[in-house]
């Protein structure tokens, strides 16, 4: 079953103030599929979604640096614009699904005629679950998940990483990380540890044009961005005679 989709279509305070009720007041909200949900939590500069798999405090932190790193334009979308954050939120989660949202199924998603396969997450093996969670999540002090040595999950290197910038905010800004404009946070990731940087910037890429089964690319406004249609059969052929070639 797939995660809920993040309750406004907008994470900014700003933009999403001018089409839903404000979030420090408001019990409910719309979602942008015009269905009520849970109303956002307001941080600083952002309004976090309910049901994060980070904390709200560290979602609204990962929420500055993604829009520093691809701030996006009129003509071009940015990172928090695709829901980039919510794509590398869900991944943290994968394993909160059964399956776990890690492979999509296939072959073609309906997008362009046929059934939608893509959301049907794919179960993993014994080796893969264990592959996945070690990376996710960390050995946890379990000899099997320590075959190359200790590992520091995906998971605690972003707590690690956003909060050692939140900290670095709060001594030179006054402010913390997620209140900061985007121009401060620059600042902050050009003095900072390269290897979050370069970490966060690859999922945010990945939210910002990936596909939008796994919860960022939102509406496909970063495929439309490059005049990218998105997977589809070779144009001739039906999606039944791709699935099934020997019918000609």
């Amino acid at each position: 079953m797939l995660a809920a989709a993040p309750a406004l279509a907008s994470c900014r305070r700003d933009d999403a103030a001018k089409t839903a009720p404000d979030a420090s007041d408001a019990t409910t909200t719309a979602d942008a599929a015009g269905e009520i949900g849970p109303a956002p939590t307001p941080i600083g500069r952002w309004l976090v979604p309910q049901g994060t798999t980070l904390s709200k405090e560290r979602y609204a932190m990962l929420l500055s640096v993604m829009d520093a790193l691809i701030p996006g334009d009129a003509a071009s979308p940015g990172a928090v614009d695709t829901h980039a954050a919510w794509y590398l939120d869900q991944l943290l989660g994968a394993f909160k699904t059964d399956p776990p949202r890690i492979y999509a199924g296939g072959p073609f998603s309906g997008r362009h005629g046929g059934i939608d396969a893509f959301s049907t997450f794919q179960p993993l093996t014994r080796i893969e679950t264990l592959r996945w969670r070690t990376y996710l999540e960390g050995d946890m002090g379990l000899p099997e998940r320590q075959w190359n040595g200790p590992v520091k999950g995906l998971a605690q290197q972003y707590a690690d990483g956003l909060d050692a910038l939140n900290a670095a905010s709060l001594k030179d800004n006054g402010k913390g990380l997620a209140e900061i404009d985007a121009d401060a946070v620059g600042n902050l990731l050009d003095a900072g540890d390269d290897t979050l940087v370069q970490l966060v910037y690859t999922h945010a890429v990945e939210g910002t044009y990936g596909d939008p089964v796994y919860g960022g690319n939102f509406e496909q406004k970063g495929w439309k961005a490059i005049d990218y249609e998105g997977d589809r059969q070779p144009i001739g052929y039906t999606a039944r005679q791709m699935s099934n070639p020997e019918e000609g």
